[in-house]
């Protein structure tokens, strides 16, 4: 046989690998181009199904160009049992993209919780959202898992019932896990923080970054990663510092004990309206009183409501305030009061 008639006897299985390798390509830029043009006509369910489905689909026509090119290819070994094994594998490479894009559509599961959105609000809680769409996941995998070995041959029936019966006995070793998934689905539907808070649980704090089947991953202030298991995140007493709407801060003023009462009374007063005249301050939350009689000063507790919540401009907004009254003791004549010891030296004879 010449060259010739070898190019000849090839030709079909070298366009089919040729078509595997351009098709592809051309089919994904050819349906990217009508679904952008198609996107403000579709329903958004829709058009995130379709979309999901561009690049398996693409693969799928990939796959299938090969095998029809190797199962066209002259080979000698090529027999009944030859396709047996390619149409196998194409089998495989079909359940598996299908479940690709299924996978990949996972979205759509935000869609079905809008009409819940005013009593949930998935506007600034992702929670629900990501949650629901892990579950998606998981039971597409199941399935997809399922339909492949179902081509295998295996017996899905007995594997599931076996399945059923070993999962009983798992779940009564795995108490634990089942409690952490019991406590993730609890935390989810009464979504007493969602990702993106600053919570305080227990001993942990930190932003949440993610909430799981097992367990509540935060970024504490360290920029660490923390992941807690969700039953103990259930047993704290969760504090979301997003859900106020102010900062308490409160602390004392020691001033020298030879400090006019006039003084005191006229400093009280004063920085009252100083503290009441800020901005960022709840005018109505601000007391200033004298406090106690300190071992070595007069204590003045003065209690305020701040507004500004992120914790990088409530630094500032302290050391902005603080300094005013810094200032203002200073005006008013008076000292800050600090620890001081007298020792009685007996007289040198």
């Amino acid at each position: 046989m010449n060259l010739f008639s070898l190019l000849l006897t090839f030709l079909p299985t070298l366009l089919l690998a040729l078509g595997a390798t351009l098709a592809p390509m051309l089919y994904t830029r050819l349906v990217r181009r009508l679904l952008d043009g198609l996107h403000s006509h579709l329903t958004e369910w829709l058009y995130i199904l379709l979309d999901s489905y561009v690049r398996p689909t693409a693969q799928i026509l990939r796959a299938l160009l090969l095998y029809l090119a190797l199962v066209i290819v002259p080979f000698s070994f090529n027999g009944p049992e030859y396709r047996s094994v390619l149409r196998l594998l194409f089998d495989f490479a079909l359940i598996f993209l299908v479940g690709l894009g299924a996978w990949r559509a996972a979205p759509m599961c935000r869609l079905l919780l809008r009409s819940a959105e005013n009593k949930l609000d998935l506007t600034t809680n992702k929670t629900l959202g990501r949650f629901f769409e892990n579950i998606f996941r998981a039971l597409v995998a199941t399935f997809t898992g399922i339909a492949l070995l179902d081509r295998v041959g295996v017996p899905v029936t007995g594997l599931l019932t076996g399945a059923g019966v070993a999962g009983l006995a798992v779940s009564l070793a795995a108490q634990s896990t089942l409690s952490n998934l019991i406590a993730g689905i609890t935390l989810v539907l009464e979504h007493p923080f969602g990702i993106g808070d600053y919570v305080i649980l227990g001993s942990y704090e930190g932003t949440v970054e993610d909430i799981s089947f097992r367990s509540t991953r935060i970024r504490t202030s360290d920029n660490i990663a923390m992941t807690v298991e969700n039953s103990k995140v259930c047993a704290e007493y969760i504090q979301n510092c997003n859900q106020r709407t102010s900062r308490l801060w409160q602390f004392s003023l020691g001033l020298t004990y030879d400090t006019p009462k006039e003084k005191l009374e006229q400093l009280c007063r004063d920085l009252t309206a100083l503290l009441e005249g800020q901005p960022s301050v709840q005018a109505d939350s601000v007391t200033v009183t004298v406090e106690k009689f300190n071992t070595s000063s007069i204590d003045l507790l003065v209690r305020l409501y701040v507004t500004t919540l992120p914790y990088g401009d409530f630094l500032r907004e302290k050391s902005r305030i603080n300094l005013l009254i810094l200032q203002m003791v200073t005006d008013a004549g008076c000292s800050f009061a600090f620890p001081t010891t007298t020792i009685d030296m007996p007289a040198q004879k």
